[in-house]
C-alpha cells in the first residue's frame, strides 16, 4: 500500500485543479466490508454521467481502429508529454494529455511507445503523481494509463482503487499488463473480483484476449473467470467477458468442470444477444467454441435441466442461429420439456 498512501497523502501544487482529487472521493466511496464496485456518490447526477461515461467509453473501444496512426498530426501533444517527463513536471503531463478521452489511451500509449526520447520509469514517476491530482475521470484515466510503461507491482493497490469504477477499470487492466508476464493474469482476475457490471466485463474480456493463441494458458483461471462473467446481471454488459472466455474455452470444459454448466449457459444468453440482435459480439451463430459448448449442454441430461433450456432459448434466439445439429438439439429439448 506505499504507493497508494503516498499518493492519497500528497498535497496538490497550487497549479493543481480545485476540484477535491477523483481518487480521493473513489477511495471513500470503497464499501467497508469489501464488497466489489463502488458506493454511490450521494449526487444521482453524477452517479449518472459516471454510468454514462462507462457505456460510451466501452462502445468507443470496440469501435475505435486501434494505432499510431491515429495521433498523426499530433506530434506536439506527444512532445508535451515526452518533455513532462523529462522534467518530471506533473502539471505540464496533465496539461499535456488534457482532452483525451479514454478510449484514445490504448492508441495513446502505441504511439508513445515508438517515441526514443520517453524515459518509461520517469513517465511513471510524474503519472502517479497527476493520478493523485486529477479532478475528473478524463484526467485520472489518462494518468492510470501512463504508468503503464513503467508499472511496477507497488501500483496494484492505486489500480485496484480506480479500478472499482466501470470507466477506469478498463484503463487500470492495461495498466496491469504492463507487469511482469507472470503477474498479470492473477492481478486481472483480482481486478474482476473487486469491480461490478460493465467493468469486470471488460476486464475479463482483456484477461481471455491474452490467451487467444495459447489457451491452455488461462485454463488454471477460466473456472473463476466464466463464473465472475456469469454473475454480471446485463446480459448486454455479459457478452464483453462472455464472448472471447467460450472461445478460449476448451472443448472439454464441461467434462472436467460439469459444475459449470450454469456460468456456461449464462455467458451462451449473453453471446446470443450479438450479431443480428444488435448485442456486442458477432453473434453465437459466428462463434465457433460456444457453438460446440451450447451443443455439449444441450445433449448432457446429467447436466441442469434450468440450463440446457435457457441454451435451448438462447441457440433459438440467436442472429445468427447455429444450425445443424446445435439448432435441432435444442429444439428437441424444448419440445420434450413439459
Amino acid at each position: 500500500m506505499a504507493v497508494l498512501d503516498f499518493l492519497l497523502r500528497r498535497r496538490s501544487s497550487p497549479k493543481a485543479p480545485d476540484a477535491e482529487p477523483l481518487l480521493h472521493r473513489l477511495t471513500a466511496r470503497v464499501p467497508r466490508d469489501g464488497a466489489p464496485g463502488l458506493l454511490p456518490s450521494g449526487d444521482p447526477a453524477v452517479d449518472e454521467e459516471e454510468r454514462q461515461l462507462a457505456q460510451r467509453n466501452a462502445a468507443e473501444l470496440h469501435l475505435l481502429r486501434r494505432g499510431s496512426s491515429l495521433w498523426l498530426g499530433q506530434s506536439r501533444r506527444l512532445a508535451a508529454i515526452a518533455s513532462s517527463a523529462r522534467r518530471r513536471d506533473p502539471d505540464e503531463l496533465r496539461e499535456a494529455v488534457a482532452g483525451v478521452e479514454p478510449w484514445e489511451l490504448p492508441s495513446l500509449l502505441e504511439a508513445l511507445a515508438q517515441r526514443r526520447d520517453l524515459p518509461p520509469s520517469r513517465l511513471a514517476e510524474v503519472a502517479r503523481i497527476a493520478a493523485s491530482r486529477a479532478a475528473d475521470f478524463r484526467g485520472l484515466a489518462a494518468a492510470l494509463a501512463l504508468i503503464t510503461p513503467g508499472v511496477s507491482a507497488e501500483d496494484l493497490p492505486l489500480l485496484l482503487v480506480a479500478g472499482r469504477s466501470s470507466v477506469l477499470s478498463g484503463v487500470c487492466a492495461l495498466a496491469i499488463e504492463g507487469l511482469p508476464s507472470e503477474a498479470i493474469d492473477p492481478a486481472l482476475l483480482s481486478l474482476a473480483r473487486i469491480t461490478q457490471g460493465l467493468g469486470a466485463a471488460l476486464t475479463l474480456e482483456r484477461l481471455a484476449i491474452r490467451h487467444v493463441e495459447e489457451p491452455t494458458l488461462l485454463a488454471p483461471l477460466l473456472p473463476d473467470a466464466l463464473s465472475l462473467a456469469a454473475a454480471i446481471p446485463d446480459p448486454l454488459d455479459r457478452a464483453y467477458a462472455a464472448v472471447p472466455l467460450l472461445e478460449v474455452a476448451g472443448p472439454d470444459l464441461l467434462d472436467d468442470h460439469p459444475a459449470l454448466a450454469t456460468s456456461v449457459a449464462a455467458c451462451l444468453d449473453a453471446t446470443s444477444r450479438g450479431g443480428w440482435n444488435g448485442g456486442p459480439g458477432p453473434g453465437l451463430g459466428r462463434l465457433p467454441n460456444a457453438s460446440h459448448l451450447a451443443h455439449a449442454l444441450l445433449i448432457r441430461p446429467d447436466l441442469p435441466e434450468e440450463a440446457r433450456r435457457a441454451v435451448a432459448h438462447a441457440v433459438l434466439d440467436a442472429r445468427p442461429i447455429p444450425t445443424g445439429p446445435i439448432r435441432l438439439a435444442a429444439e428437441d429439448l424444448l419440445r420434450a420439456a413439459p
